[in-house]
C-alpha cells in the first residue's frame, strides 16, 4: 500500500511540476535577483543556471520545510536546483499512505511584461480565480498571491501557495495525502520569500 501511495504522491508532484513548466514564456530567464545581503548578486541567465550557479534551496531550507510539514525532512533527489527545491519526509508517519513532500518552484522573467504573460498562464493552468473550489486570494504576500487546497482542522494535504512579485513568481506545493502541513507556516514562508524578490 505504501508503494502505491508513494507512486501516487510522486505522480501528483510530477503533474504539478509539468503544469508549472508549461506556463513558462519563451522570454523567461532562469535566474533570480537576490538582495545584496544574500552573498549572491545579479540575475542569472539560463546558461549560468545550467552551470549550477543558482540553487533554489538557498531560498528554501530544510528548516523551512520542517516548519511547514511538522516532521523531519531531507532534500529530495528529484530536486532540480536551478528551478526548484523539494524536501521529503525522512520516514512515513504512522498509519500514513507514504511520505509527504514540499517543494518550491521559482521563476524570474526578463521583464514585468514577460512576467505578466507567464503569470496569466500560471493563473489559467492553476485555476486561480475567485469562486473556484478551495481557491482563495491572499493579501500581504507580494503583488498577488493565491492559496489552493482544502483546510481541515488547521492543516492541509495537497495544497499550494502561488505568488508573484515584480518580474518573479513562485509556487510552494505541499504533496501529502494526510492533512498534516501547516497553511500558516506556508503563508509565513511565502511572505518572507516575496520580500526577498525584487
Amino acid at each position: 500500500m505504501r508503494t502505491f501511495a508513494g507512486v501516487l504522491a510522486l505522480g501528483l508532484w510530477c503533474l504539478l511540476l509539468c503544469s508549472c513548466s508549461s506556463a513558462k514564456p519563451k522570454a523567461e530567464s532562469g535566474g533570480v535577483t537576490l538582495p545584496p545581503s544574500s552573498g549572491i548578486t545579479g540575475s542569472r541567465s539560463n546558461t549560468a543556471a545550467s552551470a549550477g550557479q543558482l540553487d533554489v534551496c538557498s531560498f528554501f531550507t530544510e528548516a523551512d520545510a520542517e516548519s511547514i510539514m511538522g516532521a523531519p525532512m531531507r532534500r529530495s533527489k528529484i530536486t532540480n536546483p536551478q528551478r526548484n527545491c523539494m524536501y521529503e519526509e525522512v520516514k512515513a508517519r504512522p498509519n500514513s499512505l507514504g511520505t509527504g513532500t514540499i517543494s518550491l518552484t521559482l521563476n524570474q522573467r526578463k521583464s514585468v511584461d514577460d512576467e505578466n504573460l507567464g503569470w496569466a498562464e500560471i493563473k489559467e493552468v492553476r485555476h486561480l480565480q475567485s469562486g473556484q473550489k478551495n481557491v482563495q486570494p491572499l493579501s500581504g504576500i507580494g503583488d498577488e498571491a493565491w492559496f489552493t487546497g482544502n483546510i481541515e482542522k488547521g492543516r492541509v494535504g495537497v495544497a499550494a501557495l502561488i505568488a508573484r512579485k515584480g518580474k518573479s513568481d513562485f509556487m510552494l506545493d505541499s504533496m501529502v495525502l494526510e492533512y498534516v502541513a501547516s497553511p500558516a507556516a506556508m503563508k509565513s514562508f511565502a511572505k518572507k520569500m516575496a520580500n526577498r524578490l525584487e
